[in-house]
């Protein structure tokens, strides 16, 4: 069974470029169930390639303007970095198995404490410097 559109509303640009629309939906399939579509024009199927034509061609109203993202906050930025970090170490948590040398361990172990002192550079979170894997 192929779903068919029964309302569109809220077109806006999704990208300064003017390829894709966002908008909400309601489909046959999902009866009132609203659900967030983007249209684009170099859409792989064919249903969102006329979706994006019909929005530009006015059937829905006026498309609202693209209005970019706001910058992340500081305290954004120290969240992204934090989990970058603690990927980084999850990486090289089987350097502390049992069975790995120490030397290995001891040759590691500068590079796991520099991540554990990300935080503490004078840049953080906007200017860091990663440390690099031995």
């Amino acid at each position: 069974m192929q779903a068919t559109i029964t309302s569109l509303t809220s077109p806006v640009w999704a990208n300064a470029e003017h390829t894709l629309i966002d908008c909400l939906i309601t489909t046959s399939q999902f009866g009132v169930e609203i659900l967030p579509f983007t249209a684009d024009q170099n859409d792989v199927e064919a249903h969102g390639r006329a979706i994006f034509t019909d929005i530009v061609a006015g059937n829905y109203g006026a498309i609202g303007e693209y209005v970019p993202p706001l910058p992340p906050t500081t305290d954004e930025l120290a969240a992204i970095a934090r989990a970058k970090r603690n990927a980084l170490l999850a990486e090289t948590d089987w350097i502390q198995a049992a069975d790995v040398p120490q030397a290995t361990k001891d040759l590691w172990a500068p590079y796991r404490q520099a991540l554990r002192d990300v935080p503490e550079q004078s840049g953080f979170p906007t200017d860091i410097v990663w440390p690099v894997k031995p």
